[in-house]
């Protein structure tokens, strides 16, 4: 056994053991079966994604799914941090998606919906990707929001709270897939993306969900790594789930504009132990790139590409401050290699021009990712007749506080498209030096901070009655 791999079975044996103590000890009734879906009941014990069966299907039954097909479906208990009850329905979908080259693969998203009767003619829907930044599945959304988790990516866990406060709050129906797929692809925004098409195709054949197919008003939200994917899907919304009712997708710090100066920026800087996991994800897809990685990179760069596969993102951002990551590579700049340099481009965005609206919020001093690289985005956009695009470009935020500074705007955006506003026509591009005295950052606040403290007291969140 490799020192990497025995890392990780010691990892996971500890959270399978505490798991095992937490959730044994909650003294949990199953909820009502759903009528009309094979449902199972929640599991017993909180396993991680490593070590439990419901995430490995067998090759044949994948293969001969289609993209968004559910593979099995159970309930579960959602719990802020894995302990905090939280009074919503929980379920899991296993669905079939398809990687970076064209082939099945299969992944989970989690389904949270108010409780009670959904409105006539079916709910709507938010899909938001959090910002899982990391390669090892048990960092996954799904493990994280389970009663019984252990909370070691705190980060994700805290996220939870948004869609939880902004989408359930409202009356929504909420997916939260693991976008990055079976093999913790972080960074591959292409797979990422089809797997968040493929989650939305999955919560609308859920009955239980009480959408409304395809017809299904959707909107798609994520912030940072969570912008991976939600930035990307609206270049192959068209081409890969024509079908879905897509009304606007809200991205904020938005990574896959320019990868190859990110990269750049953060190599020796403070954030360099999460960007440089992103070479760990991207090459789970790129079988050329994981060669190079592999013969290529020297001793020390290989030790700490290899943490990466058992860290979660806070221990992933902050492991190995100021590395030179760039300086393992032996034979010359590491972004000019074929490789990686192909692996790079098709997965950043600027390949296809988006048809459905959306709104990019970005903060100017952003000092994980540059805003060069979305200004030119955005700027691609316009020139060739995007619809409907809205940029904020806030002066007085980086990457940490533009978390909250955007989530109103980000929000009352979203919410205006779910509620059949249409989208403003052409470009709007702003550049505001604070987001915080818009009379919209309070009236945001003010419909999302009741809801985040009743999930936290354990009341009904966005109940129907």
């Amino acid at each position: 056994m490799s020192v990497r791999n025995g890392g990780r079975v010691v990892v996971l044996g500890v959270i399978a053991l505490m798991t095992a103590w937490m959730t044994l000890g909650s003294g949990q009734a199953t909820p009502e079966e759903p009528a009309g879906v094979r449902v199972e009941p929640a599991p017993a014990l909180t396993l991680p994604p490593e070590l439990d069966d419901f995430y490995k299907p067998a090759a044949g039954l994948v293969a001969a799914a289609q993209p968004g097909e559910i593979l099995r479906a159970r309930a579960i208990y959602p719990a802020f941090m894995g302990i905090l009850q939280l009074n919503v329905d929980g379920w899991q979908l296993l669905y079939r998606t398809t990687n970076s080259h064209g082939e099945p693969i299969a992944t989970v998203t989690t389904i949270l919906k108010p409780r009670g009767p959904a409105p006539a003619g079916g709910s709507k829907l938010l899909s938001y990707q959090i910002a899982e930044d990391s390669v090892a599945q048990y960092c996954a959304p799904s493990y994280v929001i389970q009663s019984g988790a252990i909370p070691v990516d705190y980060v994700n866990a805290a996220e939870t709270l948004i869609p939880i406060a902004a989408g359930l709050g409202q009356g929504w129906t909420v997916s939260i897939p693991d976008y990055e797929g079976p093999n913790s692809a972080y960074g591959a925004s292409r797979m990422n993306a089809q797997a968040t098409l493929d989650g939305i195709r999955a919560a609308e054949n859920f009955a239980p969900a009480q959408l409304n197919g395809p017809s299904t008003p959707t909107a798609l939200w994520g912030y940072s790594g969570g912008a991976i994917p939600s930035s990307f899907v609206p270049e192959i919304k068209d081409s890969y789930a024509p079908e879905l009712n897509i009304v606007g997708v809200a991205a904020g710090g938005v990574a896959p504009a320019d990868y190859e100066t990110l990269v750049r920026h953060n190599n020796n800087g403070v954030y360099a132990g999460l960007v440089s996991a992103a070479f760990v994800g991207i090459a789970t897809e790129y079988p050329e790139m994981q060669r190079v990685l592999r013969e290529r990179v020297d001793l020390v760069g290989q030790f700490v590409f290899a943490s990466k596969k058992i860290l979660c993102h806070p221990q992933g951002a902050t492991l190995f401050p100021g590395f030179n990551y760039m300086g393992t590579f032996q034979g010359g700049d590491p972004l000019s290699l074929p490789a990686i340099r192909d692996a790079i481009a098709d997965n950043s965005l600027g390949q296809r021009t988006p048809t459905v609206p959306i709104y990019f919020y970005h903060a100017q001093n952003d000092e994980l990712i540059p805003i060069g690289g979305t200004d030119a985005v955005v700027d691609k956009y316009c020139r060739e007749g995007a619809p409907s695009v809205t940029y904020v470009r806030e002066f007085a935020a980086e990457h940490i506080s533009g978390v909250v500074s955007h989530v109103p705007g980000a929000f009352s955006w979203l919410k205006d498209r779910l509620n059949g506003v249409a989208a403003r026509e052409g470009c709007s591009i702003t550049s505001p030096v604070s987001t915080i005295p818009d009379p919209q950052f309070g009236q945001g606040l003010s419909e999302i901070l009741p809801p985040m403290a009743q999930a936290l007291v354990g009341q009904a969140i966005g109940q129907r009655k």
